[in-house]
């Protein structure tokens, strides 16, 4: 659950379900802690989310930063 929580609050859910399952895990793995730190006060899968996000980027850890990248690439080449 957690899993598909922090990858639909960042893309949506149907490209989540698109998206390589490396990529995803690299989000689980890498911006959860962003999202429990900075956007938890927004239910998943949304537009606050997205916009969360976008707002909080310096905040973010390079980590989460990178794989938000890498799923975004990943993304555009899909």
């Amino acid at each position: 659950m957690l899993v598909r929580t922090t990858v639909a609050l960042l893309l949506g859910t149907s490209a989540a379900l698109a998206a390589p399952e490396a990529n995803r895990e690299a989000l689980r793995q890498y911006c959860t802690g962003d999202y429990l730190s900075f956007c938890s006060e927004f239910a998943a899968d949304t537009p606050e989310v997205k916009a969360c996000f976008k707002q909080n980027k310096a905040k973010l850890t390079p980590n989460c930063r990178a794989a938000i990248a890498s799923y975004t690439k990943a993304q555009k080449r899909g």
